[in-house]
């Protein structure tokens, strides 16, 4: 096993000639596994932010991997396979061109930054988010 949490992995990936998909994919199992996990790190909260922002193919492993590690197989990992399996990854219901127009915001980092704010809002709240909420980050 080279995630260990060590730098085998690194040496792994320096010394065998892998694809640059494959070497991504070990270095992000690696990272996620070298901060402290616990079960609420598995909670489907949590694994939507990675299906979004790095893939189901990233989702997979992490689980993948919790499984392979653990001494039992915990039935609520499996469903979850099941679930991220068939899951279609969602967009963001609004654009920046909607926000320019809707709110008049001037095209520049200020609308970048409120674009990333109400993604980030989005995903922790389980991809939904109400008129208010964007309202709100809109005029602060």
């Amino acid at each position: 096993m080279i995630i260990d949490g060590t730098d085998n992995v690194d040496y792994f990936i320096y010394k065998f000639n892998l694809s640059n998909k494959d070497q991504k994919r070990l270095l992000f199992l690696n990272n996620f596994y070298l901060k402290k996990t616990n079960n609420k790190t598995f909670l489907e909260h949590n694994l939507n932010k990675i299906f979004y922002f790095n893939g189901k193919e990233a989702v997979m492993d992490v689980i993948y991997f919790k499984i392979f590690r653990s001494n039992k197989v915990d039935t609520k990992l499996v469903e979850m396979i099941e679930n991220y399996q068939q899951k279609v990854l969602p967009l963001l219901p609004l654009r920046a061109i909607t926000l320019m127009t809707k709110y008049n915001l001037p095209e520049g980092k200020e609308l970048g930054n409120k674009l990333k704010m109400i993604e980030e809002l989005w995903v922790d709240n389980n991809f939904k988010i109400s008129e208010k909420e964007v309202l709100k980050i809109v005029n602060n």
